[in-house]
């Protein structure tokens, strides 16, 4: 059983007029099971440790300001890789070697299959996190299948260093583990014009790759579930099948047969899963939250996504926790009275009843932060803190 749902029927009892504040855990749980906790929890995405997707903020100095309050006025989700090999086959042989440059990295890779060998380039900034690919493995939809050509050789997960880290968590949060679904594969071997193309004109190919890698997934995310992964899961896939480049109906085909039979799994041990999903929204939230979804993150206001928190609040609220949506650039952008002016609207407008987690829409990415950057955070955790208390203030 997960350890987020030991204390399941010890948050249920708990009520606004509680006689203590919640523990970082109890508070994260009850806003995913849909419960009403002390206040509004507030996720910033920091690492507690070192994490490939953001800078080192536990040594850059433009952090060192924010990280007291982070640490010690915020709820932490600790997000964690699953401990799985490329395709959950054991097979999979990639050779690489990084070239590096006054001001980037490029690494190179080959991945090796029975018919054919398939070609990768990354570049990396060395002054932040911000990453792309100047190459991707599939050029062809044919190469999927050198993919599939790979040997499966199923693996057991390993989840000593989870366990420890959760030792190590303790009251302050959950556990969380980066679930890539099985679109999510096909969508990072291929250029995203090329995987846009191919849902139009390669269904039943793109369909085929994903199933096989639904099934490994599936037999792989079981054997981790009994051995104690989670309770939180936060995966991505839905943002790839999405307007304006997918329809609806592509999302029903490629996104909804995989994804919502994993969420079941995870259900079936007391976990929660959290869906991160960039850009446009509006015409599928109902749909994401048929999925199972307990949570999304982000929901992205207009102008960078289409549905304005009131608005999901109040077609999904009652079954999915709202997680945002404060978007990175407001940091830098917004005076810092703006900043609690917004997150009192976003608050206003998403926390009643619970169901809300307080986040910006992405993670430490940048090396330097402005002093505007740090005051806004200093500012949004203040405001979360001052307007997400229950019974909520006016």
């Amino acid at each position: 059983m997960c350890r987020g749902a030991e204390s399941e029927e010890k948050d249920r009892r708990k009520t606004n007029n509680s006689e203590r504040a919640l523990t970082s855990r109890e508070r994260l749980w009850a806003v995913l099971s849909h419960r009403e906790p002390d206040r509004v929890p507030i996720w910033m995405l920091y690492p507690r440790g070192q994490y490939g997707a953001y800078v080192d903020v536990h040594q850059l100095p433009s952090y060192a300001r924010v990280m007291p309050a982070i640490w010690s006025q915020t709820d932490w989700f600790d997000r964690r890789d699953p401990p799985a090999p490329p395709f959950y086959t054991a097979a999979t042989e990639v050779d690489s070697f990084v070239e590096t440059h006054r001001d980037h990295t490029i690494r190179r890779s080959t991945l090796h299959t029975p018919l054919g060998d398939l070609t990768s380039q990354h570049w990396q900034d060395t002054r932040n996190a911000a990453g792309a690919m100047a190459e991707y493995y599939c050029k062809d939809i044919s190469d999927l299948e050198k993919v599939l050509a790979i040997p499966y050789e199923p693996v057991e997960p390993d989840l000593s260093a989870f366990h420890e880290a959760s030792q190590r968590l303790g009251d302050a949060g959950l556990m969380m583990v980066n679930l890539d679904m099985p679109i999510s594969v096909a969508y990072g071997l291929a250029h995203p014009e090329a995987f846009a193309l191919w849902t139009l004109t390669e269904r039943a190919t793109l369909e085929r790759f994903t199933r096989v890698m639904f099934e490994r997934e599936y037999a792989f995310l079981g054997k981790a579930l009994q051995r104690g992964a989670g309770p939180v899961f936060f995966t991505l896939g839905t943002e790839f099948v999405a307007p304006p480049l997918c329809s609806p109906q592509t999302f029903d085909a490629l996104i909804t047969p995989f994804d919502a039979p994993l969420y079941e799994l995870i259900h079936r041990f007391n976990g929660k899963v959290i869906v991160h999903h960039h850009g446009r929204i509006a015409a599928l939230l109902e749909r994401i939250a048929g999925l199972g979804a307990d949570g999304i993150h982000p929901v992205e206001e207009p102008p960078v996504g289409d549905c304005p928190l009131a608005v999901a609040k109040a077609r999904i609220g009652e079954r999915v926790c709202l997680v945002g949506s404060v978007q990175y650039d407001d940091f830098e952008r917004l005076t810092p009275e703006e900043m609690e002016e917004l997150v009192h609207r976003q608050i206003r407008d998403a926390a009643a009843g619970g169901g809300m987690i307080l986040a910006p829409t992405a993670g430490p990415y940048a090396a330097e932060l402005s002093p505007r950057h740090q005051e806004n955070i200093l500012r949004l955790i203040a405001a979360g803190r001052k307007w997400g208390h229950y019974p909520l203030p006016r």
